[in-house]
């Protein structure tokens, strides 16, 4: 964690030190807005290790519309969201692959809509959500439908998944068929073949494919209806 975050996310969480880790909390909720000393950002931004990144950059932006006589930034973390910032920090360390940040809703009066909460999880590519009423459908359907309970959604059953590593050994394959050429030359990154899963999924047309699907599987509903309990 650097100077810099450590600043931001103190000033967005309470927290409490545990060791060398710190435990960040908020007791009525995260802050958005976070004020710091201008003299103090400079001097973080200069112990920076990263040279670049969505939180360098918007505190060097602010930094420069500041005015001569000002010592202090007011900064709307509304837009960026603190989880933007701790994705930061895993990206850079060896030791961390994602951070979980755990939330509940409540308010002052018991109200049926009241209460209930969520989960976030943060890795080096990806911040993902889910509420506890997403959780409840998912139980709702195991218990509707026992071990046949079905994906996320009441009844939406994921068909094929895009999966990078297999992308990655198909790449190798073709780099070795291609052996000596240019094309086995050239290096891809992980970043490359994230590119190129978009790219390739966002050229797809499996509307006809999802068709013959779904119509096999109404087919094999009536034959299993037909042959009755098993």
């Amino acid at each position: 964690m650097t100077r810099l975050e450590l600043a931001l996310l103190t000033g967005v969480f309470e927290h409490e030190s545990d060791g060398d880790a710190i435990y960040f909390y908020a007791s009525e909720g995260p802050s958005d807005m976070v004020w710091l000393g201008i003299a103090d950002l400079k001097e973080a931004l200069e112990d920076e290790p990263m040279p670049s990144g969505c939180i360098v950059e918007m505190i060097r932006k602010l930094l420069t519309e500041a005015g001569p006589d000002e010592t202090e930034l007011e900064i709307d973390l509304s837009d960026l969201g603190d989880a933007a910032i701790f994705q930061q920090i895993v990206r850079r360390c060896e030791v961390l692959d994602h951070v979980t940040i755990t939330s509940a809703w409540t308010c002052t009066k018991m109200r049926p809509d009241g209460f209930g909460g969520g989960v976030t999880v943060v890795t080096a590519h990806q911040i993902l959500s889910n509420s506890t009423n997403e959780m409840e459908c998912r139980l709702l359907d195991e218990a509707e439908h026992g071990d046949l309970g079905c994906a996320p959604g009441h009844g939406r059953h994921p068909v094929l998944m895009l999966a990078e590593e297999d992308v990655r050994s198909t790449l190798r394959d073709i780099q070795k068929v291609y052996a000596g050429t240019d094309a086995a030359a050239v290096e891809v990154s992980d970043v490359h073949i994230r590119q190129g899963c978009v790219e390739a999924i966002s050229r797809l047309n499996l509307d006809d494919q999802l068709e013959r699907i779904v119509s096999s599987a109404a087919m094999a509903a009536t034959r299993i209806a037909r042959a009755g309990p098993a």
